[in-house]
């Protein structure tokens, strides 16, 4: 089936786009001095940023350049990063010359916004043969920094050794605090991050949220016929997952954003330091660093190792969550001695120094019992959880090894 331009879809996301970047500066652009000019420098950045591009979408380079050492086949990228550097010095913190209240509107706004804005119109001015308008970003996909599938066997000891060492970089990204972190910083969801295979305060904050989030937005379209592609071609699949990649390197920053202005308070000395936006960027960038790790080496297990990286990622999460509840013989409170009100926080330990330690009268004035048994919000590892999971464990255990066969009757 033959593609053709669709205008009313051009005009809608052109009009959609820079509508949200007027109706965010319009106070600065009617008002004056360097707010103004920050406005309006944007907005011709914006501009010149998608048309780039959207060239980039649309136009090979010329064959002399792709020939180029080093730069021939990422100069569309260092095209880029010229917009990027323009964007960054015009916005530098106050203390080195620049306007650093605009770093959210231009980083965000003119660059992040823009180049989806730019996919989104090169799909819509696609004209081609193939199955699907995502065809469009074909260019995009050919480059794409990826993982090399492998073109032989790979023997199960390979396999092994590269989980294990995927695993190990895992752990250790969820030990790599956030720099610059306030620590009022709250996390309203640290109890569910182990599902996300997520670890509060951590480069590993979003875990594998972005790319869970991108895969459904794509499942949900090819689902729904919005996008054309038979997943059994392998055209069409490659294309497939490369524009699924487009999609989690945008929903990285989408949900860091919001958890770093909403919940992930940067330290008062970055802040006085360098400004409020370029601190809340650093805390912004080093979550996108780990989330764009992650989604690699979830490649990388899927390509060189054993099952699925995400799935790796959630029982190991799931794994030392379960271990730590249980074992931990750190206090519940840091840096308080022990005591009847602050007992290991292990489930276990727990139950060994209670009843080693405290009294019958404790246990009973101090609902000792009670927190051994059902737990309480400072005391989450109780027995009830423990004993739940392992009730858990064995019923789906039991479930995965059960068959059942109906029988069919006419």
């Amino acid at each position: 089936m033959k593609h053709k331009p669709v205008p009313i879809g051009v005009v809608l996301t052109g009009v959609i786009y820079f509508g949200l970047l007027f109706y965010w500066q319009w106070d600065e652009l009617s008002g004056e001095g360097a707010a103004r000019d920050a406005a309006i420098f944007g907005i011709v950045l914006a501009v010149a940023h998608v048309a780039y591009v959207m060239a980039c979408f649309q136009r090979d380079l010329p064959a002399s350049m792709k020939q180029l050492p080093i730069i021939g086949r990422y100069a569309k990228l260092y095209g880029w990063l010229i917009f990027v550097f323009i964007a960054v010095w015009y916005c530098r913190p106050e203390k080195w010359g620049g306007y650093d209240e605009a770093v959210g509107f231009l980083l965000v706004g003119v660059l992040l916004l823009g180049f989806g804005a730019a996919a989104i119109l090169t799909c819509f001015m696609w004209s081609g043969d193939q199955s699907s308008r995502l065809y469009a970003l074909s260019r995009f996909v050919d480059v794409y920094p990826a993982i090399t599938k492998p073109d032989r066997h790979v023997r199960f000891g390979e396999k092994m050794w590269t989980t294990t060492f995927v695993l190990i970089i895992y752990f250790a990204m969820t030990n790599v605090m956030l720099y610059g972190l306030s620590g009022q910083a709250m996390d309203l969801f640290s109890g569910f991050r182990s599902i996300m295979a997520g670890a509060s305060g951590t480069i590993m904050h979003l875990g594998i949220g972005p790319i869970v989030t991108g895969s459904i937005i794509m499942q949900l379209f090819a689902g729904a016929k919005i996008i054309r592609l038979d997943l059994t071609n392998s055209e069409d699949k490659a294309m497939y997952q490369g524009v699924q990649k487009l999609l989690v390197l945008i929903m990285i920053p989408i949900e860091s954003i919001p958890q770093t202005y909403g919940f992930l308070d940067p330290s008062e000395f970055l802040i006085d330091e360098y400004g409020l936006g370029w601190a809340n960027f650093v805390i912004v960038a080093q979550l996108f660093a780990g989330s764009y790790l992650v989604f690699l080496l979830d490649e990388l297990v899927s390509k060189w190792g054993i099952g699925s990286g995400m799935s790796l990622f959630i029982a190991a999460g799931v794994a030392q969550s379960t271990f730590v509840g249980t074992l931990s013989p750190l206090p519940t409170t840091a840096g308080l001695a022990y005591s009847v009100q602050n007992p290991p926080a292990g489930t276990l330990p727990m139950i060994f120094y209670m009843f080693r330690t405290a009294t019958n009268g404790e246990m009973i004035s101090l609902n000792g019992f009670e927190m051994i048994l059902l737990g309480d919000a400072t005391h989450p590892n109780a027995v009830i959880a423990l004993v739940s999971s392992i009730i858990v464990f064995l019923v789906v255990a039991y479930a995965e090894s059960s068959k059942l066969e109906l029988p069919l009757t006419h």
